[in-house]
């Protein structure tokens, strides 16, 4: 049965889609003139310490970065020419390749830019993108992201919302929220019930890459390429793409959601709608333009329009520049690359799935650079200890947490193996020095676990008492549970 939403509801509704659409005008984008001609950059850009404070959040999932450097040169080349033209000082933008099959590159806090393998999959398998130029885009929006600050204030925006949360009772926040609205007693008490103080603060005061930091970031990369020299007019190919890629997600979405309803996550905190529930469905769709977890490939595709036509209205011909990327993706080396990766994801299936011999002779098969990746170290020491050669599994474990791009899940469970063989002291050293490098609070259970094994109960309670002062409900909850183990 279909409901009307009541006043108040309507009105809470109201509320959180204004404020998923505040900023979102293209207030940081010229309607005039070029944004890389009103930009102040920066008198310098924050870099990473360490390796793994660099890859972060990459390193946050066991598929790691992979190390092909004949593979990353050229994408790096066009970095660099594209940074030839920004006046202000330059950042370090390295590329690194992440085997990720999904369309889509990413860029780091502290300035590293991944490209996914199921880019350069794409690329590779269609001929009609097949162009530096689009290529160009791509880096040149995620160094856009770079250049703009926005990196730095999504690290202070994090750094301000786990303060906000510490200092903050959830009951006031929410209080104050829902009256702003109009929106009172059931209403106010369901979303209590459905969303945590941490999860309220993600989506509604501190939301991640926003849209008008994505458009700000295609503006000025058709700058970059501009002054590159690339052809502006392949940013439209890039993102004609996108949408395709954004819609046939949709259809798949809700085709599931006609079976099982809708839902919101983020953080640990889910709010789900039954099938045909339209009065929670309709708080789960305002909940996700709050957060800017619906699609918005189409919004960019007409802003990004929007700006050609006012900052580029007379284009000089440029010829497009297709063969030195057809040359890099028929190369030996991006070929390597694209199988390895494929072998890779194979092998994580059957691990999965518990089929570790069929794991072994994947892996087996998997040659450089692939083999040479946190992520095939990782499966390896698995199958290992799965196949009764648990002495092997180890010295490959001890090999890969010593590595600069050791991953999250290899340090905690070196950490865990340290810990299992009385290693208490070494076991803290190492998990604490890593939670440092990697700037990851997520080790704090593991580190809790080991303190409590090794009776250190003041290092137990002072861990502890850090979990809960940091903000972040599903990390609190993880620090509860080993505290009660």
């Amino acid at each position: 049965m279909m409901y009307a939403p009541s006043r108040p509801l309507a009105a809470l509704l109201s509320l959180l889609t204004l404020n998923a659409c505040a900023g979102e005008g293209g207030s940081g984008i010229p309607t005039s003139g070029r944004l890389i001609d009103q930009t102040h950059p920066p008198q310098d850009y924050a870099q990473a310490t360490t390796v793994q404070g660099l890859l972060s959040p990459a390193n946050t999932l066991a598929s790691g970065v992979i190390e092909a450097p004949q593979v990353s040169a050229y994408p790096q080349e066009i970095v660099d020419r594209l940074l030839n033209g920004w006046s202000g000082p330059k950042p370090d933008a390295r590329v690194w390749l992440t085997p990720d099959m999904a369309f889509t590159s990413d860029v780091s806090v502290g300035g590293a830019i991944f490209l996914n393998t199921g880019l350069i999959r794409y690329f590779h398998d269609t001929p009609d993108i097949q162009k530096e130029d689009a290529l160009a885009f791509v880096l040149a929006h995620e160094l856009s992201h770079i250049l703009l600050g926005h990196t730095a204030a999504q690290r202070a925006s994090k750094a301000r919302k786990d303060y906000a949360f510490s200092a903050m009772k959830w009951g006031s926040v929410i209080g104050r929220f829902a009256a702003g609205s109009g929106a009172a007693g059931d209403v106010s008490r369901a979303i209590v019930s459905s969303m945590g103080a941490k999860a309220f603060l993600d989506t509604t005061l501190f939301p991640s890459w926003s849209r008008d930091q994505e458009e700000q970031a295609d503006a000025l990369a058709v700058d970059l390429m501009a002054r590159a020299g690339y052809a502006v007019s392949a940013a439209t190919d890039v993102m004609d793409v996108l949408i395709s890629s954004e819609d046939q997600e949709m259809q798949r979405q809700a085709q599931d959601e006609q079976k099982t309803g809708k839902s919101f996550v983020a953080d640990s905190v889910t709010f789900q709608a039954k099938a045909g529930d339209g009065l929670d469905g309709a708080i789960v769709d305002a909940l996700r333009a709050v957060a800017q977890q619906h699609p918005h490939a189409r919004e960019r595709r007409v802003a990004l329009a929007a700006y050609l036509r006012q900052a580029y209205p007379v284009r000089a011909h440029v010829a497009l520049e297709r063969r030195p990327l057809q040359q890099w993706e028929s190369s030996r080396p991006v070929a390597a690359l694209l199988k390895g990766t494929e072998q890779l994801n194979q092998a994580a299936v059957q691990i999965k799935s518990a089929q570790w011999g069929q794991a072994r002779q994947t892996l087996a098969h998997v040659a450089q650079p692939a083999s040479g990746s946190a992520y095939y170290a990782l499966m390896a020491y698995q199958v290992s200890t799965q196949t009764g050669q648990k002495a092997q599994g180890v010295k490959l474990l001890s090999a890969a947490a010593q590595r600069d791009d050791v991953t999250f899940p290899i340090a905690t469970e070196w950490g865990m193996a340290l810990t299992s063989a009385g290693k208490y002291n070494e076991a803290e050293t190492y998990m604490a020095t890593e939670q440092t490098a990697m700037n990851n609070t997520s080790f704090l259970p593991y580190r809790i676990t080991n303190a409590r094994k090794a009776k250190d109960e003041v290092n137990a309670f002072k861990l502890s008492a850090i979990c809960e002062g940091l903000g972040e409900d599903a990390l609190a909850k993880q620090c509860s549970a080993v505290e009660k183990n």
